[in-house]
């Protein structure tokens, strides 16, 4: 990468000191920069470098979390300026990453903030305690950022200490060099983290194991990522009971949240009410930016666990979203129900929505009985925080890592039909007998239906080696601007797998220039 630019994003982290912490905790953050020359002094200093550590967190989520659906057949979006469509038909390029990019630099910025804080933080006199909390926060934080680096580049430029010059020549390290660092820089996290944070939106100890147990499962390391997530499960984490109220503001925090991303206007907001809902759901069509699609419609299951398909007994020939999977109607707005307390938007002809026909529940102030009189009408007005890691994710990657070990265990059946238990979903448990291989198609269909619209599909169909069967598709589209198109979606095996390495990093950086990716 472009070492320059990284020496100056960590000048800027340290200055500017954004953060993700507790919601009333980042109106504390300071207005002003900070002078290198009077830092790191007092203990004040120490929190203030360790909040500037949570920076990028907002510039690799907000812009990015509920985006990561579209490049996979559950979400579309219309719109090329945004960044994400290219990527879906396989245009992306070394000169355009496009929502990729805010990923990249975001993740560089996060850190080069944590090694400015390793490299300083011993220079302040202060309880030791307090210090190797805030150390083990560092950590963690910069595991994070390079899992983010490692699952969509590979092997990166990494960067260990406090920006120098000499880091112009550093070399990109191996996809299992960074692995590695990832899962020691994450053990010593677990080591110094409290299990409970002394403010919210702070990462812990079941933090620090939960993203082990992801790191574990995405190297097919299955001991590992079941002993982790066993960790986890030791902690008092429960599955929050409604599962359409875990994703609304007056929620936030609750017991099954293992850490997310605190969101609060007007400094640190996002956008989501606005590109997830339909603005101004009266004027049909209306407008919204990503939108469920059919083909992920058509994965919910019947409420009595059978597979859907049109001559299925219990399938509805009057509606065929009736009678399924209540996570369909808790997730997705549809034709046939309220949004906002005024019938789903639906053209003179009988097309309902804008593009694929649904809207978005999850993650919007939005729903079928509220009464926004001032519904959300622009950018940066959104402040629902978003998961990075929940309870409901532990128990599948718990369940996923077992049945890989030794087959559809009674473990492995408790920890997924818990999820299909939730008070508000109540699905019916698995049924006995399955074969190792049934018991994998049943753990990834639960992984897709339970975390839609999170970001996490993109993901698991590529580490699963199975994204060129899953992205090289026909999306059907039936909104009212639409009607019945399609998008064929495009995905090169040789090259889509990891996304290329910017033009002017490549140029910047002498040892990079034969090192971009593959196919680019």
């Amino acid at each position: 990468m472009n070492t320059k630019k990284y020496i100056s994003m960590s000048i800027a982290a340290l200055a500017i000191l954004t953060t993700s912490c507790q919601k009333d905790f980042l109106n504390k953050l300071p207005q002003d920069s900070i002078s290198p020359e009077v830092f790191w002094k007092t203990e004040e200093d120490a929190k203030a470098a360790n909040i500037g550590c949570y920076s990028a967190l907002w510039d690799v989520t907000t812009e990015v979390l509920p985006y990561l659906d579209v490049l996979t057949p559950n979400a579309y979006s219309n719109y090329p300026w945004e960044g994400w469509k290219n990527i879906s038909l396989s245009a992306q390029t070394p000169n355009d990453l496009g929502g990729m990019g805010n990923m990249y630099n975001g993740a560089y910025g996060g850190i080069s903030a944590t090694n400015n804080f390793l490299a300083n933080i011993d220079k302040v006199q202060m309880d030791e305690g307090r210090k190797a909390t805030m150390k083990g926060e560092a950590y963690f934080l910069r595991a994070y950022y390079y899992s983010i680096l490692v699952n969509y580049w590979g092997g990166v430029v990494m960067i260990l200490d406090n920006p120098n010059l000499e880091q112009m020549n550093a070399k990109k390290s191996t996809k299992e060099e960074v692995y590695a660092q990832i899962e020691k820089d994450l053990t010593a996290a677990t080591e110094m983290l409290p299990n409970e944070a002394s403010e919210k939106g702070r990462v812990t100890k079941g933090s620090a194991y939960g993203l082990l147990t992801r790191i574990y499962l995405y190297q097919d390391k299955w001991e590992k990522s079941a002993q982790s997530a066993s960790e986890v499960m030791k902690m008092g984490y429960t599955l929050f009971p409604n599962y359409r109220s875990l994703f609304l503001e007056a929620n936030e925090n609750n017991s099954e949240v293992i850490f997310d991303i605190q969101f609060l206007q007007p400094r640190f907001p996002t956008s989501w009410d606005i590109y997830l809902g339909i603005y101004a759901p009266t004027n049909s069509p209306g407008w919204s930016s990503i939108e469920p699609t059919q083909d992920l419609v058509d994965e919910y299951e019947m409420k009595d666990g059978s597979k859907y398909t049109t001559t299925n007994p219990i399938a509805d020939p009057k509606d065929p979203n009736n009678n399924r999977d209540p996570r369909l109607d808790q997730t997705i707005f549809r034709k046939g129900v309220l949004y906002n307390s005024v019938p789903y938007p639906v053209t003179a002809d009988g097309w309902p929505g804008v593009y694929t026909g649904y809207s978005y529940k999850k993650y919007t102030v939005y729903d079928n009985n509220t009464n926004l009189s001032n519904a959300i009408g622009g950018t940066g007005l959104s402040q629902i925080n978003g998961i990075v890691i929940r309870y409901a994710d532990i128990l599948l990657m718990y369940a996923e890592a077992l049945n890989e070990i030794s087959g559809p265990t009674n473990d492995v059946y408790t920890a997924i039909n818990q999820v299909r238990a939730r008070p508000t979903v109540n699905m019916p448990p698995l049924p006995s007998g399955l074969s190792k291989e049934q018991m994998r198609e049943r753990i990834r269909h639960e992984r897709r239906i339970e975390f839609a619209g999170e970001g996490l599909y993109y993901s698991d169909i590529r580490r699963w080696k199975i994204a060129e069967e899953i992205l090289n598709k026909s999306i059907v589209l039936n909104g009212g601007q639409t009607k019945g198109s399609i998008e064929k979606r495009i995905f090169r095996k040789e090259k889509d797998y990891l996304m290329p390495f910017p033009q002017k990093d490549i140029d910047n950086a002498p040892n990079m220039k034969d090192q971009q990716n593959p196919g680019y």
